[in-house]
């Protein structure tokens, strides 16, 4: 795997993770439109300080699995991210109203954030089945670079997104019902579906 190639596996699975709707994504709007903006950033910040622990409990069981597993997984990651991608392309975006201003301690958003983000099924099934098996597999290669090409191309976008997310929500220009939104929702829906196709494949070739 190049650098490029990561960085770009990276950036899809992170644009698709940061618009799709979801519970960090609904308390990100919430908390920006009681607390204002500072707060819906901190929520959005929760990923890089809760996913430490997620991706090191998943690193730490996929170690002890046979190589065996590792195309089982190829193959149950590459359908979950089709899953992903299927349920983005039927998003209907919610409907958020203006936004109001709060002086309430940002500290206590990124709190919540981080319950939500620990709590959630999802980042511990995209480590277990897609990312910890890339990294594993990209470090007994020695693909340091590619390691992190796709940590930041991931974590760039999963947060990136959801931080101009609560600058739009907070400006009180856009709405989650926008055109641009939906847009956003399709192509990240059709590059998940995209490469999950290709994790599946990947997974079907090494079952031969």
């Amino acid at each position: 795997m190049t650098v490029w190639g990561a960085l770009g596996i990276g950036v899809s699975l992170g644009l698709g993770a940061g618009v799709t709707p979801g519970p960090l994504l609904g308390l990100v709007i919430s908390e920006t439109l009681r607390n204002g903006w500072r707060a819906g950033v901190s929520v959005a910040l929760a990923p890089l300080v809760g996913d430490v622990f997620v991706i090191a409990c998943c690193l730490l069981l996929l170690a002890q699995l046979p190589p065996v597993v590792f195309t089982l997984l190829s193959l149950g990651g590459g359908f979950y991210v089709l899953f992903l991608g299927w349920e983005t392309l039927q998003t209907v975006p919610a409907t958020a109203g203006l936004t109001t201003d709060s002086t309430r301690n940002t500290l206590q958003s990124l709190r919540k954030g981080l319950v939500v983000n620990l709590l959630n099924p999802h980042p511990y099934l995209f480590w277990l089945t897609v990312g910890g098996p890339f990294v594993i597999q990209s470090a007994t290669q020695s693909a340091f670079g590619a390691i992190l090409a796709f940590l930041s191309g991931f974590y760039g976008c999963l947060v990136g997104s959801k931080v101009l997310l609560a600058l739009l929500v907070h400006s009180g220009r856009a709405r989650l019902h926008s055109r641009g939104y939906r847009l956003t929702l399709q192509i990240s829906g059709i590059l998940l579906v995209i490469l999950g196709g290709m994790l599946v494949w990947e997974g079907i070739r090494g079952l031969r």
